[in-house]
């Protein structure tokens, strides 16, 4: 079947890819490929589709591979804390064959977004969304995949209960993730990843590994504690910048959080926690507010509990005096009365 679909243009509502999924509003484009959301025609629900640009589109052939390896990567990973992948193929687009991806249609705000309105997160909230992320990077890693590209932009925060926390967290795009058996030295071409967030390893160019994506992890988390980014300016500067001085992790925080965040963003890749005991720490720091909430809150039904009795006391000794008066008041009708009705 040959789609109408241009490879740039706003979707035919009509087009459809695979004689399965129509396309419905284009939801973005980035440097790899346009992303749509769709109608799954045989089981009757939303879906996104990620329709990669073809080889005689793409600007690079670094670009292909990208797409080629995003493709073979999330088609293997199986996470709640990932965006599943349902389906994937090949299409002819007017005449050009082009990969496409059919994955969950999670139409939540970023973190980013989260971090834009707010000048800092209560710990146990940024606890919750860490735990989640490093829950979903230990998943990853122990695929032997690296993220590279951990961000608030790429962490997707849903408004739906799960796991015994009040937000549902996903991590997204793998367009730069890496296999850790063929990771090659950052040098042998550009630096992929986002400045502001990237490992002194990825600005080095030296060997990045697992404990890379720990480091952006922990980046993203003192960001989110204290309302400033650590490493701002120019990509350079951005990047640099974290060779000349380690992250400022805010003053005040609950015990274990200044310790935990130290480590995670350690100069030396080999000093940094696993993502697995990360996501251990964070879920016991959010068990640990979460206890002292509870406890808060029972001590104060406590102490109402206990004001309760003497409120209950004074109540019955105003309605004992109010029935004495009443009785004293009969009293005297019936002494004035009783005269009268002889």
């Amino acid at each position: 079947m040959t789609d109408t679909l241009h490879p740039l243009a706003e979707p035919n509502p009509n087009s459809t890819i695979a004689e399965r999924y129509t396309l419905r509003d284009h939801l973005g484009s980035g440097g790899m490929a346009d992303v749509f959301s769709a109608w799954d025609e045989r089981l009757g629900r939303e879906v996104a589709v990620k329709l990669y640009r073809s080889a005689a589109s793409a600007e690079s052939a670094q670009e292909i591979e990208q797409a080629d390896r995003e493709l073979r990567l999330l088609a293997e990973l199986r996470h709640p804390g990932l965006i599943e992948v349902f389906d994937a193929g090949t299409v002819r687009v007017e005449g050009v064959e082009r990969d496409y991806l059919v994955m969950e249609l999670v139409d939540t705000p970023s973190f980013r977004g989260v971090l834009t309105e707010s000048a800092g997160i209560a710990a146990r909230q940024v606890a919750e969304i860490g735990c989640q992320v490093a829950d979903a990077l230990a998943y990853v890693h122990s695929r032997g995949i690296v993220h590279r590209d951990v961000t608030p932009g790429n962490i997707l925060v849903a408004e739906t209960p799960a796991f015994g926390f009040r937000n549902l967290v996903k991590l997204a795009d793998f367009g730069i993730a890496r296999s850790v058996h063929t990771m090659h030295r950052e040098d042998d071409g550009p630096v992929f990843g986002t400045a502001a967030y990237l490992s002194p390893e990825q600005v080095l160019g030296e060997p990045v590994g697992t404990a890379s994506d720990v480091y952006s992890l922990g980046l993203v988390l003192i960001e989110a504690l204290s309302g400033e980014r650590q490493y701002s300016g120019t990509p350079v500067e951005a990047a640099l910048a974290r060779l000349h001085r380690p992250p400022t992790v805010p003053d005040g925080l609950p015990e274990g959080w200044a310790e935990m965040l130290e480590s995670m963003t350690a100069r030396e890749a080999g000093l940094r926690p696993t993502s697995h005991d990360v996501a251990v720490t964070l879920r016991e720091l959010w068990l640990r507010d979460a206890s002292h909430s509870r406890h808060a809150g029972r001590a104060g039904a406590r102490r109402s509990a206990e004001r309760q009795p003497n409120d209950l006391g004074g109540r019955i000794a105003a309605l004992v005096l109010l029935g004495l008066a009443v009785a004293s008041l009969g009293v005297a009708f019936a002494l004035s009365s009783g005269p009268l009705g002889s």
